[in-house]
């Protein structure tokens, strides 16, 4: 059995510096539960959702997290924080081992515009392996919206979805479903950890292979730690869930030329779509 430990801290943090406040919960969670192999937290825990506090890669967020995972002794996906490179800021999620070295940064590649502005989105993907245990892919919030991302990263081997998110608006119940489908689809485990408190609405999610609900968490603070084993997701891809629909295997062998994915397509449907801007009023001033 190929079995990992998470846990997903869906804490009700406040604007501003968390640092303090999630190392806390880190070592409590990795005291109270010593079999924890990975802790996992929300889309911009650490300073909110201000461009603000952005800082440079290496930063005293990202060397404060290494030096965390280091003492803890787990893989540390810390939710995300802005990052200025040159005249751009990115929405960055590093991927921490145990050891406290940088496995990966992953830079958000869908920004939510057109509200979260001066923001660029990124352009490579994330997977990394957790020896033992398997691979993992790495999305944030707003990317799982577009099933390209969650198809790539599990065409590049990814077995668990991480998805940390920050969302504090009424479509939270449209995204639990988002993140139902790609599991279900993709034939892999989707952990979504959503912020809670002032910076959202909580209610995180975690998914199996089938799409089934394994959990699914209140508003409030609440530690979600989970024994998941990746042989059921081999399992699954190889049989079906249940014995049923076996999509990768389909999307493998079929030969149909998806039109939108051509170089050079051009959808006269999406073009008439208008600019990407924030709605203005119904009302005429």
């Amino acid at each position: 059995m190929r079995k990992i430990g998470i846990a997903g801290l869906q804490l009700d943090l406040d604007k501003g510096s968390n640092l303090d406040r999630i190392a806390g919960e880190v070592r409590a969670a990795k005291s109270r539960l010593p079999w924890l192999d990975m802790v996992v937290l929300s889309e911009l825990a650490v300073y909110g959702p201000s461009t603000q506090f952005a800082e440079s890669e290496e930063g005293p967020a990202e060397r404060a997290f290494r030096e965390l995972a280091r003492e803890t002794n787990v893989w540390l996906i810390p939710g995300s924080f802005f990052t200025r490179a040159g005249a751009h800021i990115f929405n960055m999620t590093p991927v921490i081992a145990p050891s406290g070295d940088i496995v990966a940064r992953y830079n958000k590649m869908f920004p939510f515009t057109p509200y979260e502005q001066g923001v660029t989105g990124g352009n490579t993907f994330c997977t990394f392996d957790v020896p033992g245990a398997g691979r993992f892919g790495l999305s944030i919030c707003y990317d799982i919206w577009f099933g390209e991302t969650t198809r790539t990263l599990v065409w590049q081997g990814a077995e668990i979805l991480i998805n940390p998110s920050l969302t504090n608006t009424i479509d939270r119940d449209v995204e639990l479903s988002i993140a139902r489908a790609a599991a279900a689809t993709n034939q892999c485990y989707v952990f979504n950890v959503n912020g809670a408190g002032k910076q959202g609405f909580g209610r995180s999610i975690v998914c199996g292979p089938g799409g089934e609900i394994l959990h699914q968490a209140g508003s409030g603070r609440e530690i979600m730690a989970f024994e998941l084993d990746l042989d059921v997701v081999a399992q699954v891809r190889e049989r079906g869930w249940h014995g049923l629909g076996q999509p990768l295997k389909s999307f493998r062998d079929n030969e149909v030329a998806f039109p939108p994915y051509a170089r050079g397509a051009h959808s006269p449907a999406l073009d008439a779509l208008g600019p990407l801007a924030v709605p203005k009023s119904h009302l005429k001033n």
